[in-house]
Order: structure tokens, then sequence, then C-alpha cells
């Protein structure tokens, strides 16, 4: 009498699969989110030092002029096409950028 070889799975080895797919998905799927996360705010980031850079440029291209407030600010480096020809850059977060006219810098969000 021979033994016939089994051609399938046990459910203890499907169990014992699946078990494992759901440790490893537990790891992985926080961190991701997280990294959508981290990309957005670097890239918030990036945008505020963008427009710090653009706002010294004018400055240095206007005799040493600044915007003075919020509206001077958005007409004149916001909208110029001259500087930011694909249009103003956006927060990823939907938050708005925010001139100060103390410090003649665009302030960092907090996300």
């Amino acid at each position: 009498m021979g033994r016939t070889k089994r051609k399938g799975f046990t459910l203890i080895e499907v169990l014992l699969v699946v078990v494992i797919l759901g440790l490893l998905a537990m790891v992985a799927i926080p961190r991701f989110v997280q990294s959508g996360t981290s990309a957005k705010t670097n890239a918030c980031q990036a945008n505020v030092s963008l427009m710090n850079s653009q706002i010294e440029l004018y400055a240095v291209t206007n005799d040493n002029t600044y915007p003075a407030d919020q509206a001077e600010f958005g007409s004149l480096i916001l909208n110029n096409t001259d500087i930011f020809p694909d249009g103003a850059p956006e927060c990823p977060h939907g938050d708005s950028y925010v001139y100060n006219a103390t410090t003649k810098r665009v302030t960092a969000h907090d996300h």
C-alpha cells in the first residue's frame, strides 16, 4: 500500500501564510501613510523657501523694496508670471501662505 502524493495545502499552512501577510501589512501600511504625509510637509517647506528666495530676488532688483503687506505680496510676487510662470505655489495640505511684512518672509506652516 503506497501513499499518494498530496496536491494541496492544509488549512494550517494557509492560515499561517494569512497571519504572516497580516503582520507584514500591519508594519508596512502605517509607513506608507507616514511617508505621504512627510512628502507633503517637505513640499510645503520647499515652497516656503522658494517664495522667500523670490522675495529677496524681487527686493534686489527693485532697489531693496519689499512688499508692504499680504496683498502687495500677492500681486508683486505670487501672481507675477515672470516669477511664477506656472502659477503661485500651493500648499499640499491646503493651507494659505502668509507673508509677514515685519520679517519680510513667508512664515512656515506647522504641519
